[in-house]
């Protein structure tokens, strides 16, 4: 993405890139460096009679608020069983002439699919429901190769 995309850029290349409906509510949040939530920007505006509650993805461009290698963000694209993406910032580079962006240069393991309402069953909950400490521990970092230079420039 280009520093002065969105946050709603961002979701839109992340439900296109997954296949996901887009239709479905999507936050992010700025995390401190052990995941823990911060400010959340909506999908849609959730302000109310006290001020905003959250930061619009439309509102705000992305370079407003990751400027640091190893920014994290959580996406949470399945808001009813608190399903997310851990996302980190790896580099800031100038864009390149020749590359059609956005581009996804680095993908850790395989998406979950997207569920709606009506796919929330009390056996898909508990499916749903890992502890994210298993999670972690069944992935070796030393296997996660973070070299974007290591990948082809892929179209996604």
């Amino acid at each position: 993405l280009y520093a002065n995309s969105t946050f709603l850029d961002f979701h839109d290349f992340i439900q296109r890139y997954l296949n996901f409906d887009p239709h479905q509510l999507a936050s992010f949040f700025l995390t401190d460096d052990t995941w823990n939530k911060g400010l959340e920007l909506t999908l849609i505006d959730m302000e109310n009679d006290s001020g905003a509650a959250a930061i619009p993805m439309n509102s705000i461009k992305i370079s407003e608020l990751l400027k640091n290698k190893k920014d994290k963000l959580l996406y949470v694209f399945d808001i009813f069983s608190d399903r997310c993406f851990f996302i980190e910032l790896s580099d800031i580079t100038q864009p390149e002439a020749d590359v059609k962006y956005p581009i996804c240069k680095i993908s850790v393991g395989t998406p979950p699919q997207q569920l709606s309402i009506e796919d929330l069953s009390a056996e898909n909950i508990m499916d749903i429901e890992m502890d994210f400490d298993e999670i972690v521990n069944d992935i070796d970092p030393m296997d996660i190769d973070i070299n974007p230079e290591n990948y082809p420039d892929e179209d996604f």
